[in-house]
């Protein structure tokens, strides 16, 4: 069997590909060849297909600026159970060097019908029929709302790393906090239009930040206020979908 571990990047730039070879290897894997490639935000969004402008401008402003401003490589692997045995590789990676919410090193596939689609098209092999990743919660269009690529530079360099907290928004006078957690569930855009609802008047900048802040940190207060500001907000992050949310007084 075939697969593949995409080295984007931040892989590159910080000289990794040796140890991402060596995890190959040790993972059973046989490493056919490499190739050369540099993705366009078209790639991107057929690559992670997942993702609509729409309902993600966000998460694609995000991987438009980490994945198309430098070359990548694909890795070719080939052994037994490649496909799983790609997807080890991956988390041994990014579990020892993934720095932040995007910078996360490398990619390999995780369900079958993604590998075929994601590897063919890296070799550039046409695909009449190509399995679509299932679709990921989606969010307000923050194009119609925001200059997005400019929201993108001014948080990008507080991203690197653990993503900045930006300090709790203030509802009210009051000093209790309303707590969020990390939530799989889902996705920065979703997460953002909730606090966007939930938190009035807060800067785009900022319900990114406390969206990447909580999901990295494990929760952090995103609002203070009274009991009956606080109360509206987790109402309305509930409204959202949002589960892993709190009152703390």
């Amino acid at each position: 069997m075939r697969a593949f571990v995409l080295l984007k990047p931040d892989c590159l730039r910080r000289g990794l590909g040796g140890d991402v070879e060596r995890a190959a290897v040790a993972a059973g894997l046989t490493i056919d060849g490499r190739r050369a490639v540099t993705l366009s935000p078209a790639d991107v969004r057929y690559l992670w297909s997942e993702y609509s402008d729409a309902g993600h401008s966000l998460t694609l402003g995000f991987l438009d600026r980490y994945l198309t401003t430098g070359p990548s490589e694909l890795l070719l692997v080939s052994g037994p159970d490649a496909f799983e045995a790609a997807r080890r590789v991956k988390r041994e990676i990014r579990s020892r060097h993934a720095d932040g919410p995007f910078a996360n090193v490398v990619h390999a596939a995780e369900w079958p019908g993604e590998l075929a689609r994601q590897r063919d098209h890296l070799l550039g092999i046409d695909n009449a029929d190509p399995p679509v990743s299932p679709p990921r919660p989606p969010g307000l269009d923050f194009r119609t709302l925001v200059d997005v690529p400019a929201l993108v530079a001014e948080v990008w360099p507080r991203i690197q790393g653990v993503p900045a907290d930006p300090g709790p928004h203030r509802l009210d006078g009051g000093a209790g906090a309303v707590v969020l957690g990390p939530d799989r569930d889902h996705t920065l855009d979703s997460t953002v239009t909730a606090l966007w609802h939930a938190l009035p008047g807060v800067a785009p900048a900022r319900a990114v930040l406390l969206a990447l802040h909580s999901g990295w940190s494990g929760g952090t207060p995103v609002a203070v206020g009274g009991r009956a500001a606080r109360q509206r907000c987790l109402r309305v992050l509930r409204e959202h979908g949002i589960r892993n949310c709190s009152d703390q007084r």
